[in-house]
């Protein structure tokens, strides 16, 4: 099935999967035991007491879900999307594409995975995790010079180290954030240390690493807290595209189309609670979410398309209040609909389906049969 949807939409759009961007998110499930599929794991939803599945999400340019896969509950990010690329170039055929994702996929194996396939050799943009590599702290971002502007909170600097090529990134108003949260976190620890003395902070990894302990002395450090700002309001990107800076930039910060995506999924769709007693209903559950996902980019898109703004949310509140009523009378039975609330019409419109008629005579109603038999969905 989606093989097909994938084919089917490369032959309606006629365009060509030149970037897609990849994430994962996980979903609890109302179970106490765990199953091959069903297991605990690093809860995105901070459900730790709850097993969970874990999702793999592909989805391109313009909003459009690609491709989905469902993992057990104990599934780290890295293998996640090393079999999300396998999906792309055995199951849909892709062989060119550009790969967007967050830091939480980078590694030398996943560099490899992406560039070094014969017959599908794909480019990349990935999030770096700055404070664990050693490359970026001591190269890349002690390199001086000017960052260019790119959009508001935007600016962006080109940094190559030994072939490889990096593109640092700074948002003005996360950097005053992160500032006054290190501030704040810097404020407490103190505090703590003065009332409570060290014991009661030895422990706590928020402070850990603003501290420094010597033979048996705790006290802040002062060389962390100065390299930590080094960070504020900083993200670095690393690419083999041939992509300017700025475009590398903004083409990351598309990775919300993805992020949406679960949000939808989550809160719209209602992909939790999901209370099923077996992993194959769980699993068809998540997956009648994706294609109902799939249902909304699009419509979404031919409201786009006329110009017709209206949010999700209110268009399905306005759906669901369009009902058929079956009524008897004079013999007859009819189906009556209701009005059509607010922007249902606009959806109609936009689906290219003409609304059912307000009354359409059916049968003749049986002998004994009530005025009114009720609303139909």
């Amino acid at each position: 099935m989606e093989q097909q949807l994938f084919d089917r939409d490369r032959d309606l759009f006629t365009q060509a999967l030149d970037v897609v961007f990849i994430d994962t998110t996980s979903t609890y499930i109302y179970r106490d035991a765990e199953t091959p599929w069903r297991t605990w794991g690093y809860s995105r939803d901070r459900r730790g007491d709850l097993p969970q599945l874990v999702l793999c999400v592909v989805v391109d340019a313009a909003g459009w879900p690609v491709a989905w896969e469902v993992f057990p509950g104990n599934t780290a990010d890295q293998p996640a999307f090393r079999r999300t690329i396998d999906i792309l170039r055995e199951r849909l055929g892709i062989r060119r594409a550009v790969v967007v994702a967050d830091r939480g996929m980078i590694s030398k194996d996943t560099l490899e995975l992406l560039t070094a396939h014969k017959e599908a050799p794909f480019e990349y943009v990935l999030g770096c995790r700055m404070r664990r590599q050693k490359e970026i702290t001591e190269h890349v971002l002690a390199r001086h010079g000017p960052l260019e502007f790119v959009a508001e909170n935007l600016h962006v600097k080109e940094v190559v180290v030994e072939g490889r090529r990096y593109v640092v990134c700074r948002n003005e108003v996360e950097a005053v954030k992160d500032a006054a949260v290190r501030a704040a976190v810097l404020a407490k620890l103190k505090e703590t240390l003065s009332k409570s003395g060290p014991k009661s902070i030895v422990a706590n990894k928020g402070f850990a690493r603003f501290l420094r302990v010597e033979k048996g002395a705790v006290s802040i450090n002062e060389d962390a807290v100065r390299s930590g700002a080094r960070f504020d309001g900083t993200f670095v990107l690393t690419t083999n595209t041939k992509l300017s800076a700025a475009e590398v930039a903004t083409t990351c910060k598309s990775l919300w189309r993805v992020e949406r995506a679960f949000r939808t999924e989550k809160s719209v769709l209602d992909v939790r609670p999901i209370h099923h007693h077996t992993d194959r209903n769980s699993i068809g559950h998540i997956v009648a979410c994706f294609l109902a996902l799939r249902l909304e980019v699009d419509l979404q898109r031919r409201l786009d398309e006329k110009g017709i703004g209206v949010s999700w949310p209110d268009l399905m509140r306005d759906l669901a209040q369009v009902h058929a009523v079956q009524v008897d009378a004079a013999g007859q039975r009819y189906r009556l609909r209701t009005d059509l609330p607010g922007a249902a019409p606009a959806a109609f419109a936009a689906a290219g389906v003409c609304p059912p008629p307000v009354a359409t005579l059916l049968w003749p109603a049986p002998p004994d049969a009530d005025d009114v038999e009720g609303p139909e969905m």
